[in-house]
């Protein structure tokens, strides 16, 4: 048992060498903030922003206001000034610059130069910029918002600033978001996802120059870009989220590279949204690559039936041997089934990795499906995902940020969980980064904040998922018979009691988000006692006595070798270890008048380990291994037993010994094309 644990841990030690390095975890650092509308609190759509001192900007779009948050979390000023009528109109994402500047994306109306009487106004996205006071510096339009249209245009009815009456026009995609980025020279980029371009501006306002088309080429980008960042060089990084990659040009707008492709591997994206290019020159990229883990039994039961690999415990009264309760009364089913379907069985245990676009998976615990493009009413499922979620043990979501150099190579990923079936967190959500590698993740329902820096790869029992269950029993039974005659007082008298202990022990531990760690631990104590007594006839009564102490173990390595849901690869390891003792002692009941007795002594140690791999999933093709090897001992009984009987007078006069074992090796070899 101790070399199996040694060599199980061993392997596992290697897993985690190979397999995860380069993971880190998120650790705690603070939470402030909350549902509000001033003073450190804020409405539900927020965008985030940081200056070299660890100062936090907020702009909040429900609130139409921007907050300054000191690095303690504590609110120091706001813009517009309490009893200043805001201009806002729908803020969007927000940036500050090494001087304190702040700027924030809006939507603003924009006279056209040259019409008077009446005014015309066009709508256009545009980015405010405030100095450190709050003070309005300037606004920039994105697109040309000074030429008179040159076709008839719809237009609405306004009332200028000055009070008089006026016309304005909103073109389509007027209210656009767009999202925008400063460098060290307090230079301005804007992305505008729509029209899959780059605005740069200067300092003082003026323009300098547009970059970027539409396409999935070398210098273009998909409509719905998600963020854009800027280094210290000036370099410009732009999430393509639709071509799920990173885009870098130089400061002058030219193309320098890609990297990143469509996948969930390391360095790999699926729907990039977020970037954030680091004080060291480094990146971080969030992508929508979100793995579960979850296990949904109906009862405690499914799960303990499932750890004992479906063995049948023996009944003490049906087991011919009389070796008491909590033997396999026939090891050689239980043990085969174990070895023979483990993938079937350790599929029970550790639910394969799944991953959250699969329908079935939103249905049941996102109340909702996707259908071309639109989110289907979010309720249609509340009582099948209420139902779900009661009958589910374990349920995690584990998200991943990955590491890059300036120039795209992959460093490493960073991981975080959030434990679905907590009150507290099951609503957290990723929000942002800063420029420190803090990455913050909100609450969707109370709308705090939480900090976390990014610590090296440790074993934390956050990331496990385990279950202890005991179970006690006992009986006692009595007959009395009486034979053959006319008086009521029993000839004989049969009296048995047994007491039963049981206890399971499980463990499910996600060392990341393709590596997992299972580990079942079933122990069982019995103890019977039988007293068969013949009043008439004593030297023939006896009593029996059995004590009996059955062990499973189980271990399991699940390592996701290839988590795109097309290909998608596995690599199985097991260790199965199953011990057993058993002493049984019947003797006369009255030793005075009967001596003989028996005494039986027996064991078990069995083990297997093996392996399944999905060895190639390329196009219609996939081809699985499997590979096992078992040692069952004994192969036909319940113990290997020594069992000695002594006569009437006390004397030893007969031996006899069972010891035997199955050695058994097996594989299989699957194709599918």
């Amino acid at each position: 048992m101790r070399k199996l644990i040694i060599i199980f841990l061993a392997v596992l030690l290697c897993f985690v060498d190979s397999v995860t390095f380069g993971v880190g975890f998120l650790k705690f650092e603070r939470e402030f903030s909350g549902k509000g509308s001033s003073n450190g609190f804020f409405g539900k759509d927020i965008n985030v922003a940081f200056d070299a001192d660890g100062n936090t900007y907020v702009a909040d779009s429900q609130n139409l206001l921007i907050q300054k948050i000191s690095p303690q979390g504590n609110f120091l000023d706001q813009i517009p000034k309490v009893g200043e009528t805001t201009t806002f109109k729908e803020l969007g994402d927000i940036a500050v610059d090494p001087t304190g500047n702040i700027y924030v994306a809006d939507t603003a109306a924009n006279h056209i130069a040259e019409t008077e009487n009446p005014k015309i106004y066009i709508f256009a996205p545009c980015v405010y910029k405030f100095n450190a006071l709050g003070e309005k510096v300037h606004t920039y339009f994105v697109g040309n918002v000074n030429v008179r249209p040159k076709t008839v245009l719809p237009t609405k009815l306004i009332i200028d600033e000055a009070g008089k009456s006026a016309f304005a026009i909103q073109s389509p995609g007027y209210d656009r978001q767009v999202k925008i980025a400063v460098n060290s020279d307090s230079e301005l980029y804007i992305l505008d996802p729509e029209k899959t371009k780059v605005h740069k501006f200067a300092a003082d306002g003026e323009k300098l120059m547009s970059f970027s088309s539409y396409g999935a080429g070398n210098g273009e980008i998909d409509k719905g870009a998600s963020d854009i960042d800027v280094d210290a060089e000036g370099n410009v990084f732009i999430v393509d989220t639709g071509n799920h990659r990173i885009v870098k040009f130089n400061s002058e707008g030219e193309f320098l590279l890609n990297f990143g492709l469509h996948g969930r591997d390391d360095g790999e994206f699926t729907k990039p949204s977020s970037i954030v290019v680091l004080n060291n020159g480094n990146v971080l990229v969030k992508d929508a690559s979100t793995f579960k883990r979850f296990n949904k039994k109906l009862t405690i039961g499914d799960i303990l039936a499932a750890s004992s690999a479906a063995g049948e415990l023996a009944d003490p009264l049906s087991n011919s041997m009389m070796l008491g309760s909590g033997i396999l009364s026939n090891p050689d089913s239980s043990f085969d089934r174990a070895f023979n379907d483990f993938p079937t069985t350790q599929s029970q245990l550790v639910e394969r990795v799944q991953l959250l676009e699969e329908f079935e998976y939103l249905r049941r615990y996102e109340g909702y499906y996707d259908e071309a493009g639109k989110d289907a009413d979010k309720d249609i499922d509340a009582d099948l995902q209420a139902e779900t979620i009661k009958s589910t043990y374990w349920h995690r979501v584990i998200s991943r940020i990955q590491h890059f150099d300036a120039n795209g190579k992959y460093l490493g990923r960073f991981l975080y969980s959030v434990d679905k079936q907590n009150e507290q967190d099951r609503d957290l959500n990723f929000l942002t980064f800063d420029p420190f590698g803090n990455i913050y993740l909100r609450d969707g329902s109370d709308f705090t904040i939480k900090q976390y820096s990014i610590s090296g790869f440790t074993i934390k029992a956050l990331q496990a998922n385990g279950f202890f269950n005991t179970n006690f029993s006992t009986f006692n039974n009595e007959m009395l018979e009486d034979y053959e005659d006319v008086d009521k007082i029993p000839e004989l008298q049969d009296e048995i009691g047994q007491t039963r202990l049981s206890n399971s022990l499980g463990m499910i531990y996600n060392i990341s988000e393709k590596l997992n760690f299972a580990f079942f631990e079933n122990p069982t104590f019995s103890k019977m006692q039988e007293r068969y007594s013949i009043l008439s006839k004593k030297e023939d009564s006896y009593e029996l006595g059995t004590l009996s102490f059955d062990n499973r173990t189980e271990a399991f390595i699940t390592l996701v070798t290839n988590p795109n849901p097309y290909k998608y690869k596995e690599f199985n390891l097991y260790a199965v270890k199953i011990d057993g003792t058993t002493d049984l002692l019947k003797e006369g009941a009255y030793p005075e008048l009967n001596k003989q007795k028996e005494t039986d002594a027996g064991n078990k140690h069995s083990y297997g380990f093996g392996l399944n791999w999905d060895i190639l999933r390329k196009n219609n093709t996939n081809i699985n291994f499997g590979v096992g090897y078992a040692e069952d001992n004994p192969a036909y009984t319940s113990r290997n037993f020594v069992r000695e009987y002594f006569d009437v007078t006390g004397d030893k006069y007969q031996v006899f010994a069972s010891r035997n074992k199955k050695r058994s090796f097996k594989s299989n070899l699957t194709i599918r094309f």
